[in-house]
């Protein structure tokens, strides 16, 4: 069980973050409650989750309890306390470096262990300490930022303005009115910065592992609605926040059946993609409707009734519905219902993790299927299309199912190793020299030899 975990509330204190023992964290509660006003609301809650997990983690860790480091502590204790979590924890690669304006930072190299990536965690900690800067609760400089990086910054920009300023004997036109052909610096005042992007996916090619968790759920008491959203991750690989806020009228465009549209990531709300879900899990989830859904809509609704209501009115009914009759949200779904089942059948999986599961197997699909090259490149850019990537994602997967496969390629080399020594052992026995064919002096040099 976590150290902290996050309670929503009444009042002027929506979240309160709490320790195991029920009493408030009074920086990170603030956190929660002010980063709406920084941040959109999935954003805000994003950064919440990161800077949470990371503050239970260090309250936890016996190296960082022995060294007594702090995530309130001064700016030094603050990096070598990310420091320590980003090598140990995240599997990263953390070297020194100097920016081009001459101060240190640090340099972040993702590995292929890392397994999800790092600029969130980075942005949420330099909003963290920013929050609580400007309400007097962190009373030290930002540790995100590196010492005195503001002031060699304003120096660099002032020495580049006068150099322009004794060449032309003026100051430089804007840089939209293109007099100039002027390119604004691109300078940093991070201390932690990420080397490169190359951060890969994780990679679960287990086909079994949708059963797995379907019979966690039931086991624990997954009602029908839980089951259905379940199901959707996994037979359309949609992010967890994509599902929960589906819609009817997102339902009702294929006279609910097998097509749901769908929000996607940077979309703001716009349907910009298609979901296709199987027909066993079109039959669960109309009985959702018609059964539980109906039950805690104040109207009573089941498909029938809902499919002669005009779409502008089912554009408000969300599909997922909590006992309150409101909108199921990601955050209650994972602590509530995803999290509980898959504990206690001792499985480790996040719900952003199904996703990777959902292109693993349609890229296996893909490549077994394909007959030829022209018909592997058509069913992978069908597959871009159906997740709607803003960029192309295969080559970064491609990369990670390699280096998933890489121990299977060591364990096949080393036993190609191991016939051919057998079949040279063999060939070497069957050549040697017979007893009988051994002369006088090899008897005698072997009895010379001899221990």
């Amino acid at each position: 069980m976590p150290v902290y975990r996050v309670l929503r509330t009444e009042g002027d204190y929506p979240f309160h973050v709490v320790d195991r023992d029920g009493l408030p964290h009074p920086e990170l509660t603030l956190y929660a409650c002010l980063s709406v006003r920084y941040h959109s609301s999935l954003t805000a809650r994003a950064y919440t989750r990161e800077v949470v997990s990371l503050a239970s983690w260090s309250a936890d860790h016996p190296v960082v309890l022995r060294q007594g480091w702090q995530l309130l502590g001064p700016p030094k204790q603050v990096r070598t306390l990310l420091n320590f979590f980003l090598t140990s924890e995240m599997k990263c690669i953390v070297s020194l470096g100097l920016d081009r304006c001459g101060f240190e930072t640090r340099r972040i190299e993702p590995t292929w262990q890392t397994g999800r990536r790092l600029e969130r965690l980075l942005a949420a900690l330099r909003s963290f300490y920013t929050v609580l800067n400007e309400h007097g609760r962190y009373h030290y400089e930002n540790p995100m930022d590196a010492d005195d990086a503001r002031r060699y910054i304003e120096e660099e920009r002032h020495r580049k303005l006068q150099e322009f300023v004794d060449c032309h004997g003026r100051l430089p036109m804007p840089a939209d009115s293109g007099v100039d052909g002027i390119r604004e610096m691109r300078l940093s005042y991070n201390y932690f910065r990420l080397k490169g992007d190359q951060w890969l996916p994780e990679i679960l090619d287990e086909p079994a592992l949708m059963g797995k968790v379907m019979s966690a759920g039931e086991k624990w008491g997954w009602t029908l609605r839980e089951i259905c959203l379940s199901r959707i991750l996994f037979e359309t690989g949609c992010r967890i926040h994509e599902a929960c806020q589906l819609s009817v009228s997102d339902w009702v465009h294929s006279g609910f059946m097998r097509e749901i549209l769908s929000i996607s990531k940077g979309s703001h709300g716009r349907r910009v993609k298609s979901l296709f879900i199987s027909d066993r899990t079109v039959k669960i989830l109309r009985q959702y409707v018609d059964e539980q859904r109906a039950r805690l809509n104040i109207q009573g609704y089941g498909l029938s009734e809902l499919a002669e209501l005009p779409v502008e009115t089912l554009r408000h009914l969300p599909l997922f519905l909590t006992r309150r009759g409101t909108s199921l949200s990601p955050d209650h779904f994972r602590r509530n219902y995803w999290g509980p089942a898959l504990n206690a059948a001792g499985l480790q999986l996040r719900c952003h993790q199904v996703r990777h599961w959902f292109v693993t197997q349609a890229l296996n699909e893909i490549h077994q299927r394909a007959g030829s090259a022209e018909e592997l490149q058509t069913l992978r850019s069908s597959l871009f299309e159906l997740m709607a990537w803003k960029s192309d994602m295969l080559p970064v997967y491609d990369q990670a199912m390699r280096r998933h496969d890489l121990p299977e390629l060591a364990h096949r080399i080393h036993a190609h190793i191991e016939r051919e020594q057998q079949h040279n052992r063999a060939l070497r026995s069957h050549l040697a020299p017979r007893p009988e064919m051994v002369t006088e002096s090899q008897r005698m040099l072997e009895e010379m030899l001899k221990p």
